[in-house]
């Protein structure tokens, strides 16, 4: 017998149910729909079932019982809950999730939910792998292939992981910070006139002064969506995309951007340039405050004149890629 490997599995479901979906036109990843996911996920893994063996963190709306009940009589893989039930109803609960998953000896964790959620993860400065499943509203530092092709290569990973190394390579991270406070953000941070934080979500371009970029794609949704068409940039580009945004008078465009999916709203660039790794940025001051967006949620606001700064780094979790590890063979 060989050494029996522990996958972590955190399912997040709040994600996928900001106002963004009421504004749009976009599914609600309900429970159930995220259960099927798992399922997904557990079936892919289930090839491997005899050298691993999943762990999933308690909670209190009874999910991990249930998933464990159908990983163990459905797909035959033993389950272990782990850590004191919790509410899945925070950012601070997805990063002791992590937490409590590594402390219990995961080799890797797969989480699913969207940006928001892969961006907690990140809060937790996670040591192993992580293998992000889109699962939320915006999805652009997700996976967004098969789930079922997605646990395979998870098990697989996980059965022979010196094989695999190679592949594994951390993720663009940008680090934010204000006279009190550090955060990071995965994908977009947005200056954003609005000196509260509301209903968190960003949706109307016309709010947004500027926006710093890791991943800048226009045929994904979300505010990175707005700068793919003037300054591109991929999760491999040791950089990231600056945009200024204007109005009619004051910046090119209009140009349409998906910032949830079925919300097209137009906008204008008034500049933009890519900024390199580990470069120190100087954020305007907004005279009246504002606050600061992280990964399409307001989540730091600004005093009127408060100083900011931030700056990209490869610093963040390393990702499991399923396509290289099945094309590996």
């Amino acid at each position: 017998m060989g050494i029996t490997r522990h996958i972590g599995l955190i399912l997040n479901p709040m994600a996928g149910r900001d106002i963004r979906r009421l504004v749009a036109f976009a599914s609600l990843q309900s429970t159930p729909e995220k259960l099927l996911v798992v399922r997904r996920i557990l079936a892919g893994i289930s090839v491997n079932r005899d050298n691993v063996d999943i762990l999933i963190p308690g909670d209190y709306e009874g999910l991990s019982s249930l998933i464990a009940d159908e990983a163990k009589h459905q797909f035959g893989l033993e389950v272990g809950i782990i850590g004191e039930l919790a509410s899945p109803s925070s950012a601070d609960t997805t990063k002791w999730w992590a937490d409590q998953l590594q402390d219990a000896g995961a080799d890797l964790i797969i989480a699913i939910g969207g940006d928001g959620t892969q961006r907690n993860i990140a809060q937790a400065n996670p040591r192993v792998p992580i293998l992000p499943i889109a699962g939320g509203t915006n999805n652009v530092a997700c996976w967004n292939g098969d789930q079922t092709a997605a646990g395979y290569a998870a098990g697989l990973y996980a059965t022979n992981m010196d094989r695999y190394q190679h592949m594994l390579y951390p993720q663009k991270i940008i680090h934010v910070a204000t006279g009190d406070r550090e955060d990071v953000a995965l994908i977009d941070v947005a200056m954003v006139r609005q000196n509260f934080t509301g209903a968190l979500a960003v949706w109307n371009p016309e709010d947004v002064v500027a926006l710093a970029l890791t991943v800048a794609d226009p045929t994904r949704p979300g505010l990175s969506n707005v700068g793919g068409y003037v300054e591109p940039i991929a999760p491999e580009d040791d950089a990231m995309a600056w945009i200024d945004l204007g109005d009619s008078k004051s910046g090119s465009g209009p140009y349409y951007g998906v910032l949830a999916p079925g919300l097209m709203t137009p906008f204008y660039i008034a500049g933009h340039r890519k900024i390199a790794l580990n470069q120190e940025v100087l954020l305007p001051t907004l005279a009246s405050g504002g606050s600061l967006a992280l990964d399409g949620e307001r989540t730091i606001v600004l005093r009127p004149g408060q100083d900011a700064t931030l700056q990209v780094r490869r610093d963040g979790p390393r990702y499991i890629l399923p396509n290289k590890i099945l094309k590996s063979g």
